[in-house]
């Protein structure tokens, strides 16, 4: 693999993290699910109870409605832990219209109490893993990342990684992102801010408006630059137009400054016009919509 495409997966992929057995991981689902469970009074679902004997067994399955990709596998066992359950898709796989996923059986109760949150699980996961492929698809040699705008934490992000996205950072503490109001704050002083975040992480990335800006940035980072330095650096051009990136990388070039830059195009980058960015120069095009716009994937548990 170039070294380009290591620096660029080391600085905004996150995967590895976002499996059960990472335990922070397995934390965040222990307590995510445990509102949404505490949310829908699962323990006490008043239907299922005074409807279904409480010893009586049953079988389902989970079935596609419409095509796309399958996400969600681990957490969905996860949630439904203590029933057995068997998956006939993986995480990844291309789904269609009427394709059964998964296969659950045990006591009912817990099944049909289960029910709507194992669903939304799948779908929402489902959802967002088959817009950020089909995305990806578009985006030319650059690749898609999320951004923090999500509305499930990790499990957005995780949705992502399945979807051929880069996660981008977990939290706050997970890399060092100046962004305009940080800025703002510091005078826009781009050497003061890139000074101060100088050892506290191994990527450091910093947010630029303007040709000017960009050029500013890259020539502190450039002489921060020690032999030997693992930090990597980025610059996310915010809301620059495609046009007016292609200059700016070519400045960047003409100076030499590059090779030891990683450069990322956000903010309100859509479907509509993913095409314009796809090659225009940057490493990483990210897409707030991937989480908090993306539609469901349609799927249904039925009785068997």
């Amino acid at each position: 693999m170039p070294l380009r495409d290591k620096q660029i997966l080391e600085f905004w992929d996150r995967s590895k993290e976002l499996r059960l057995a990472n335990q922070k991981y397995k934390k965040f689902l222990r307590y995510f699910f445990g509102l949404l469970l505490a949310n829908d009074a699962a323990g006490n679902d008043i239907t299922t109870n005074s409807a279904v004997d409480k010893n009586k067994k049953i079988s389902a399955a989970v079935v596609a409605k419409e095509d796309g990709i399958f996400a969600g596998a681990e957490e969905f066992l996860f949630l439904n832990r203590g029933l057995n359950v068997k998956f006939l898709k993986k995480d990844g796989s291309m789904i269609k219209n009427g394709d059964k996923l998964v296969s659950i059986s045990g006591n009912a109760k817990k099944i049909l109490s289960r029910e709507r949150i194992s669903l939304n699980v799948l779908q929402r996961m489902s959802g967002i893993a088959t817009l950020t492929c089909r995305l990806s698809e578009k985006s030319g040699k650059a690749r898609i990342a999320a951004t923090r705008k999500t509305l499930w934490g990790l499990l957005d992000k995780k949705a992502v990684s399945i979807g051929n996205g880069l996660t981008h950072r977990l939290s706050l503490n997970d890399g060092i992102l100046i962004k305009d109001n940080h800025l703002k704050v510091l005078g826009y002083d781009f050497e003061k801010a890139l000074n101060s975040a100088k050892g506290k992480s191994e990527h450091i990335e910093i947010e630029v408006e303007s040709k000017k800006q960009a050029l500013s940035a890259a020539k502190t980072i450039k002489r921060l630059i020690k032999k030997n330095d693992k930090t990597l650096y980025a610059i996310m051009l915010d809301n620059i137009s495609p046009e007016k990136i292609k200059s700016i990388i070519k400045g960047l070039k003409n100076l030499n400054l590059c090779d030891c830059i990683l450069l990322e195009a956000s903010g309100n980058i859509s479907a509509e016009n993913l095409a314009g960015y796809a090659n225009c120069g940057v490493d990483i095009i990210s897409m707030g919509g991937i989480t908090h716009s993306a539609k469901i994937l349609n799927m249904s548990l039925e009785i068997e």
